[in-house]
C-alpha cells in the first residue's frame, strides 16, 4: 500500500523468506493477500495517521489452494493465541481483529472508542455485534454456500434494514460520533455493493449516503484504491470478485 512496506512472504517447497522485521519501529500487520477482515483495520490505521508495515500472506492456487505460508509460521510468530489477522506493536503482539481495532483507537485514536459516555460506548459496542452478525453470513455465504452470488445477495439485502433505519437518522454508528465498528461496516457495505451488483443502495439509500459520509474522511478515500487493488475473499471462496 502506499506509503507501507509490504513484508512479503514467498512459499516454495517447504521454506520461505522474508524480510526482517525485528527492527521496525512501526506496528507490522500480518494477514492474507487480500481484504478480508484487515481492509478495515487498515481503513483505521490510514485515518488514525498511523504508519504500518505488513507481512502478507498469499494462498495457493486451485486445485491445492494451500495454506503452507501461513501454516508453516503460525505457531512461530510468538503470539498468545496464533490467527490471521494479528498486529505487532513493538515486543507486544495481539489476535482477534475487533481487539486489533480497540488496541489501535486505544493507543493511537481514543476517541474511536467512545468511552468518554456510557451511551455512545454502548451503541458503538452494540454496532460490533450488528456488524459481526452480518458479516458471519456473509462470510459463510461466500466460503460455504452454493456459490449463487445473486441469491446470497438477495438474502442480505433484508438484514441491513434496522441498521439502514438507524443510519437515515445518524452520521455514523453511534450517533454523531466516528467509532471502531464504522470502519468494518463500511467495508461489509463495499462487499455487500458487489454481491448485489448495487442493489443493496436502491433498497437503502441511506447506506448509500452513510458510505459517501465515511468515503470522504480523511484517507478514506486514498485508503479505497489501495483496498480495489485486492479480492474481498481468499482463493478458495466460492464467491469472490476478480482476481486482481
Amino acid at each position: 500500500f502506499v506509503g507501507n512496506n509490504y513484508l512479503k512472504l514467498r512459499h516454495s517447497h517447504s521454506s520461505f523468506t522474508m524480510t526482517d522485521s525485528s527492527t521496525s519501529s512501526k506496528p507490522i500487520l500480518g494477514y492474507w493477500k487480500i481484504r478480508g477482515l484487515a481492509s478495515a483495520i487498515r481503513f483505521q490505521l490510514k485515518y488514525s495517521n498511523v504508519s504500518f508495515d505488513e507481512e502478507v500472506y498469499e494462498q495457493g492456487d486451485a486445485p491445492g489452494l494451500s495454506n503452507a505460508e501461513w501454516l508453516d509460521v503460525k505457531f512461530k510468530k510468538g503470539l498468545a493465541y496464533p490467527n490471521l489477522p494479528y498486529l505487532k506493536d513493538g515486543a507486544y503482539s495481539l489476535t482477534e481483529s475487533g481487539a486489533i481495532h480497540r488496541y489501535c483507537a486505544k493507543k493511537w485514536c481514543p476517541e474511536l472508542l467512545c468511552d468518554d459516555d456510557a451511551e455512545l460506548y454502548g451503541k458503538a459496542e452494540m454496532a460490533w455485534g450488528v456488524y459481526s452478525d452480518l458479516k458471519s453470513f456473509f462470510t459463510t455465504g461466500c466460503y460455504m454456500g452454493d456459490g449463487n452470488k445473486k441469491a446470497l445477495g438477495e438474502a442480505a439485502i433484508p438484514r441491513f434494514a434496522l441498521v439502514a433505519k438507524e443510519l437515515s437518522n445518524n452520521k455514523f454508528l453511534a450517533g454523531d460520533r466516528l467509532c471502531c465498528a464504522d470502519f468494518a461496516f463500511v467495508e461489509l457495505i463495499e462487499m455487500m455493493d458487489f454481491i448485489s451488483d448495487g442493489e443493496i443502495f436502491k433498497v437503502h439509500q441511506s447506506l448509500k449516503d452513510y458510505r459517501d459520509r465515511m468515503f470522504a474522511l480523511p484517507k478514506m478515500k486514498e485508503g479505497l484504491v489501495e483496498e480495489k487493488k485486492h479480492t474481498f475473499n481468499n482463493k478458495c471462496a466460492l464467491i469472490n470478485d476478480a482476481q486482481k
